[in-house]
């Protein structure tokens, strides 16, 4: 049972970490055409939501419970959506801030 899920959890990573390099070429590439930092591309977080893929700024805030719970959440800065058949990425209102030349 054990060996199950750790196959399981290692399939899971493998194919994460093929879309997170999918959607970084891709990124990279939009990086390039918009005059876009691939250096500070490279320090975001990536999360799959749904049918998005989501690149975001880190937070340098330290945790502090509920607190400020918000402030800890890092910050959405291209967001790469499926429309059908065609890949579409979206700036946010961080997209300069952080990623900036």
């Amino acid at each position: 049972m054990l060996s199950y899920k750790y196959d399981k959890y290692e399939k899971q990573k493998s194919e994460q970490s093929l879309q997170k390099a999918l959607a970084f070429e891709i990124a990279k590439n939009y990086c390039r055409d918009n005059g876009l930092s691939i250096d500070k591309l490279t320090q975001q977080k990536f999360a799959l939501i749904y049918s998005s893929a989501v690149f975001a700024q880190p937070s340098d805030v330290i945790p502090n419970g509920l607190l400020n719970d918000l402030d800890t959440q890092p910050k959405p800065t291209l967001i790469i959506k499926n429309d059908g058949n065609t890949l579409v990425i979206e700036q946010t209102e961080y997209t300069l801030q952080y990623l900036s030349v």
